[in-house]
């Protein structure tokens, strides 16, 4: 493998972790957690996945916001039942 093969295979690798893994930690503290039993970290991490893909497919809580973090859109949803409704049904 050539040096530019191989840097392109490690920037690839890095930008499924960046995107990925890296958003569902900051969003849902999934570095910190301690489940470890049976298929229980698995199970949590499509849980936790699926729902970061239902915060950043909802719309905004308000139209005069224009930009929103991924930890804002969940407080925002915890915070207001009808802002969570939309998350969850697209309603």
């Amino acid at each position: 493998m050539s040096a530019e093969e191989f840097y392109r295979h490690l920037r690839g690798h890095w930008s499924i972790e960046n995107r990925l893994h890296w958003s569902v930690d900051v969003l849902f503290g999934e570095d910190a957690a301690r489940v470890t039993r049976d298929h229980a970290p698995e199970n949590l991490n499509i849980l936790r996945k699926m729902a970061r893909s239902l915060v950043r497919a909802a719309p905004l809580p308000e139209a005069h916001i224009t930009r929103m973090s991924g930890p804002k859109r969940r407080f925002a949803a915890s915070m207001g039942a009808n802002y969570m409704f939309t998350i969850l049904f697209g309603k």
